[in-house]
Parts: structure tokens; C-alpha cells; sequence
């Protein structure tokens, strides 16, 4: 276990031991910064020497593992959980602003084609992801004096991932190769077979028809056509059912090359790459495969086998507040959004059942306690009778792991 130690001006030392933390705080020396990770800051004046201090990053675009050694000790460790709900959200926010414009606007004239894209814009999601892994970033700089920071950066072969079998000249043959046109190759692909996925007679007649509308942007790439009869297609147009979307296999890489792009530009770092965190991970840590080994193995020189008995800061990202505010047909009926009974969603809170994130609330007095991924532990805890507010709702929700949910990490020599 660690203390983390700022000092007068809010400057980060090198991290102390909790017995020293106890006197410091007991003499006065010091008052509690943060609880979690726990942090101190000296009221007294201090030397500004410092170790050096290497810190790793293991991006990803569902979890980034992060950790830091110094004087070979790793002396944090965390695992990020990134967001997954921003397009989800945008489109909320979309329907509610459509609805809303057509209650308080309805003879507004419609507008199209009024407002310009910005030249290298990134999609919502995409962002969100880019400022979760330079605010973990900003995080560990806030109670760590790193002096040096290495990052992994992964590459993926989308044209493997689409086709594992490709090898060879088989990169120059594109998929399309030998189809007089892209209905012909789209045809082929489905096998001549509607796609709809209805339980009814189809007709013979196959057309092919365009998942996202080229009047909304959609292209003509084979992503975006699937194959469906007339009777489908026609009945898809007069919206009698809808197409059950498909997963992508290549979304995850996709966006790792536009984070690893991005981060370059905004961030000076130190870049490896995956096999290099495999061989020492493997070969000299003998760690299982996570987000937090790998950012372990990653400030590890070759060979150096750091001593690892520490909880892991288990982290999730969230937005910063709710947005909808009324709920109904014509929505007249409003959300208490705000607090209720003194808390808000996301607070950390103490009840009689046990530690936990408010995760639902009730006007009964009742909520739902959740962890900090999002698990429901208690679905109806007591907040009237002896509940505790320990910290106020944040973006980033911060646990500290322990040996019962397997987060501790012990180093295990190659001999054993």
C-alpha cells in the first residue's frame, strides 16, 4: 500500500508508506487531500527532490490499463473502463430535440445542409475514448512525479480480421475481385438469399438496398447494401419492420488506429508495441493477460522484475450529469434529475447493507447500489436511516480492488 504525497504548492512527491502518512496526520504536518486513491498534502515546507518515476499506459478502446514504477517498485496500478453509451446517448438527445422542436416550432421552415463540418472532426464516441486515456494521463501526473511515460500503441490487419484465410498476393486480390459490379458481388456474398430475417413467403425478384440512406450519408461501399426480395424491400421502405443491426468484427480496430493517430498528436511519449510487452509479461513477469500486467510489463525494462503486491484502482468513466429531464407522451412529466433525499446518482455512499455507488433512486427512500462496473450489489438499500455521503458524484469512479475480487497482483518467479 501507498500514500500518495503533494506538497505546499499541490506539487506530487514520491509516495509515502502508510504508518509515515498516520504520524504526519496525527502531528498536524499534513491534512487528506483525496481518499481514494488516498492522497496527502503537506502543510509544512519540503525538498522538491524526487525519483525517477516510469509510467505506462496499455491503450484499448474498451479498458486501458495504467501503472508506475520507481526504484523497482510498481507503486500504482489501475484499470480504466471506458464509456460505451455516448452514441446512444446522442441519438436520446437527438429524438428529444426533434420532438421538442416539433412542439414549440411547428411552423418553423425545415433547414437542411446549413452547417459545416469541421476538416478532421471526430465522432463522439471516438473522442470521448481519445480524453479518457489523456485524463488518466492527467490523473496519474496529479499525484506521481513521472518523469517519463511509455505507451502501447496497437496495429491490427483489418483485411485479416474480415478474412482470416487471406495470405500472400491475396492482400492485392480485393474481395470484389472477378464481380462484373458491386450488386453482383453484394449478391454473391449473401448467397442469393433474402436477409430480412422475416418468417414469410419471399418473393423471387432480389434487389439490394442501402442500410444507411444515401440521402444521409450512406455510401455505396458493400458495408452498406445487404440483399433483400421486393416484398421485403418494399415493406422495409413503408417501415411494416426493421433490419436487426449487426455487429462489426473490425469496430475495436478501427478505433484503436484513430486513438493511436490522435494520441501521437496530443501526447509525447515513448511508443512499444505488443510483442515487446508480451516477451516480458511472459518471459520475466509471468503475469496472467490484463489491461494492468500489460502496463506493468510496459514500464519494465528487459529483465527487470519489479515487486508487485498492490491493489488495483479500478476505475469507470461516466458522463458528467443527466440530461433528460421530462418523461410522458408530451413529456409533462418530470425526472428529478437533481438530488433526492441529499444524493445524486453515481454518489458513493455508506449504507447499512454495505459501500456502494447509488446506482437507481426512488421517492420511497430505497435505491439500487451498484460497483463501480456498473453491478447491482443491492437492489433496494435504506438511504433514510443512517446512509452516509462519503464522496459526491464524479466523471471518473474510483474503487480500490482487493484480494476477494482478484485484483491483487503477486509476482510469481519462473522457477515456481
Amino acid at each position: 500500500m501507498y500514500v500518495y504525497v503533494l506538497n505546499q504548492s499541490g506539487k506530487p512527491l514520491m509516495p509515502c508508506k502508510p504508518a509515515i502518512a498516520r504520524l504526519l496526520l496525527k502531528e498536524g504536518k499534513a491534512k487528506v487531500k483525496r481518499l481514494t486513491p488516498f492522497t496527502i498534502k503537506l502543510l509544512i515546507p519540503s525538498t522538491e527532490y524526487v525519483q525517477p518515476v516510469v509510467a505506462g499506459m496499455d491503450t484499448g478502446s474498451k479498458k486501458v490499463g495504467c501503472a508506475a514504477i520507481s526504484n523497482g517498485e510498481v507503486i500504482y496500478c489501475s484499470d480504466v473502463q471506458l464509456r460505451d453509451d455516448v452514441s446512444k446517448k446522442m441519438q436520446r438527445r437527438a429524438s428529444y430535440r426533434r420532438t421538442r422542436r416539433g412542439r414549440k416550432t411547428r411552423y418553423r421552415k425545415p433547414r437542411f445542409e446549413n452547417r459545416s463540418m469541421r476538416a478532421e472532426r471526430l465522432a463522439p464516441s471516438i473522442r470521448s475514448k481519445i480524453d479518457s486515456h489523456l485524463r488518466e494521463k492527467k490523473q496519474v501526473e496529479s499525484i506521481l512525479p513521472v518523469s517519463h511515460w511509455r505507451v502501447e500503441t496497437a496495429s491490427f490487419d483489418i483485411h485479416r480480421i474480415s478474412n482470416p484465410d487471406v495470405i500472400g498476393a491475396g492482400y492485392q486480390n480485393g474481395s470484389q475481385k472477378n464481380f462484373y459490379n458491386i450488386k453482383a458481388f453484394v449478391l454473391h456474398r449473401d448467397n442469393y438469399k433474402c436477409q430480412s430475417g422475416r418468417k414469410v413467403k419471399h418473393a423471387a425478384v432480389l434487389q439490394t438496398h442501402h442500410i444507411q440512406q444515401r440521402s444521409n450519408g450512406g455510401g455505396d461501399a458493400p458495408s452498406n447494401l445487404i440483399t433483400l426480395c421486393s416484398r421485403c424491400h418494399k415493406d422495409l421502405h413503408e417501415v411494416l419492420f426493421e433490419l436487426s443491426p449487426k455487429k462489426s468484427k473490425t469496430k475495436h480496430a478501427t478505433e484503436m488506429g484513430i486513438i493511436k493517430s490522435q494520441l501521437k498528436k496530443r501526447w509525447n511519449f515513448e511508443e512499444t508495441f505488443g510483442y515487446e510487452t508480451k516477451y516480458k509479461r511472459e518471459q520475466f513477469l509471468c503475469l496472467p493477460k490484463t489491461h494492468v500486467s500489460d502496463a506493468i510489463a510496459i514500464c519494465c525494462e528487459d529483465g527487470e522484475v519489479p515487486g508487485i503486491n498492490l491493489d488495483v484502482f479500478l476505475k469507470r468513466h461516466v458522463s458528467s450529469g443527466d440530461c433528460q429531464q421530462t418523461k410522458g407522451k408530451r413529456s409533462e412529466k418530470k425526472i428529478p434529475t437533481g438530488k433526492l433525499f441529499g444524493l445524486r446518482k453515481f454518489d458513493l455512499v455508506k449504507t447499512s447493507k454495505g459501500i456502494g455507488f447509488v446506482k437507481g433512486k426512488r421517492s420511497t427512500g430505497y435505491f439500487a447500489i451498484g460497483d463501480v462496473s456498473g453491478k447491482t450489489l443491492w437492489t433496494s438499500a435504506n438511504i433514510k436511516q443512517g446512509a452516509v455521503r462519503i464522496l459526491a458524484r464524479s466523471s471518473t469512479l474510483i474503487e480500490r480492488g482487493d484480494s476477494s475480487t482478484s485484483t491483487r497482483l503477486v509476482v510469481f518467479s519462473p522457477d515456481n
